[in-house]
Order: C-alpha cells, then structure tokens, then sequence
C-alpha cells in the first residue's frame, strides 16, 4: 500500500486488477481513496469470490482456475488484458513458478506492477514446495523464498529500462501459521523479510533500483473496531466449546 500511495495520484483515472483479491478488502479501500481508479479482482477461490460480491456488489469480481494463465483468464471474463496497474499482494509465495507468475504479472500490466513477496538476503531462491511450504486451510501449499537479488534481475531482464522499487521489512518467516521451512530460513542472518515491490514501466528514473528497509506500518484500530472483533473471537470461543 506504501508504494501504491506513493505513486498513485488520487485524481488519476485508470483502471487497476487485483490477482488474489480473496474476499475484496482491497476494494474496500482503494473505493475510498481512489475513487476514479475502475477495479478488478480475480481469485482462485469460488467461496472467496462469492463473498466479495456479497459484500461489494458494485465491483468487479471473478474466478479463474490455477492451470489458466493469466492472460487467458482476463480475456475469458473480459477484463481489460493490459490495464495500467496489476496489483498482487501474497499470492508469488504460494506459486510452484514464481518467477513465471510474475512474468505473466509484468506482461499484463501496462504500466506498473505492485506485489508482496517473501525473501532472503543469503542463499539461492527456495523453489522447491515439498521443502517449503504452509499448512492452510487444510492442504498444503507452496510457501516460497526468493532471493531479492535474483529477484530483482528477473524483474529488469523482463522489463528492460523499467525502475524497481523494494521495501524490505526483516523478519524470521519460519515458525508462524503452520509454516514448514527449510532450516536456515529460520535463523536471522538469512535476512528474511516480507518485501514489497514496486516494478514501473512508465517512470522518470528507467533503470534504476532501489532497496530501502522500512518495517510494516501495524493500523490504527479504533476502540470500537477492537471491541467488536473481541466479542466475535469470544462468540467463536463459545460456538466451539458448544461443538
């Protein structure tokens, strides 16, 4: 979101698709803020899909399938195959080919392409989802490392002349959520980090790069929020302790 805000004028029109909007709470914010920018979210997740038109009738949402590539699945639901931004945060870790996925990010994207992943200062990309992947929902599923070095240079060899921005926040990625890591990934020296990237095609600075650590900004909840929330994990409680 820093980087999008960063970037994005408020009064700019264009159009924005989300891979992996889950259940729209991106729509819900990006509606307030940027009132102009026409929206379209994809997911994998019929469940998730269905929520979000639940919630947010007036946007764009579909369903695609995980063996469609991206451009097919934007020409099936007839969303624009090249709009100005392609936004997609946490989905490259739970790729088997990241770095495919994030050509096809690059390749549909007209303009920018904003993206959260997971990486390591130290060690070569993990790409094996047998090694290194997460307990969700009850299955598996790939949870991959890429060296932000690598990273980056997959990034400018498929965008020549394109500026790259990463904002680093370190942290140890192994021993949370079920997570099952290679070894070394759990040690800090590894420099693991939740990594934001920014890659603009359309920029005043053509090849440049920039790395900068700037730790997760944790939201302001209001009191109200935070009381609410505890009565619903309180309800769950009970609902379970009745099962």
């Amino acid at each position: 979101m820093r980087i999008l805000n960063e970037r994005l004028d408020r009064d700019r029109r264009c159009s924005l698709l989300e891979v992996g909007c889950a259940t729209g709470e991106f729509y819900r914010y990006l509606r307030v803020r940027y009132p102009l920018v026409r929206y379209y979210g994809m997911d994998i997740s019929r469940p998730a899909v269905a929520r979000a038109k639940l919630k947010y009738p007036q946007a764009a949402f579909y369903v695609t399938e995980p063996t469609v590539s991206l451009g097919e699945a934007l020409r099936a639901s007839g969303i624009p195959e090249h709009p100005e931004l392609v936004y997609a945060k946490d989905v490259v870790p739970h790729q088997v080919r990241p770095f495919a996925f994030i050509s096809e990010l690059i390749q549909v994207a007209s303009e920018a392409v904003i993206m959260r992943c997971r990486t390591r200062d130290q060690g070569k990309s993990e790409l094996d989802p047998e090694r290194s992947c997460q307990y969700h929902y009850d299955g598996w599923m790939p949870y991959l490392v890429l060296n932000l070095q690598e990273l980056i240079e997959h990034v400018t060899a498929e965008a020549p002349g394109c500026e790259v921005v990463a904002y680093r926040s370190h942290v140890v990625l192994g021993g949370r959520h079920n997570r099952f890591l290679p070894k070394e990934l759990f040690l800090r020296e590894t420099g693991t980090a939740e990594t934001a990237v920014g890659l603009f095609k359309r920029t005043e600075h053509p090849g440049r790069v920039v790395v900068e650590d700037r730790p997760d900004q944790n939201p302001a909840y209001t009191w109200d929020y935070l009381l609410k929330h505890a009565a619903r994990q309180a309800l769950n409680a009970f609902a379970g302790e009745k099962r």
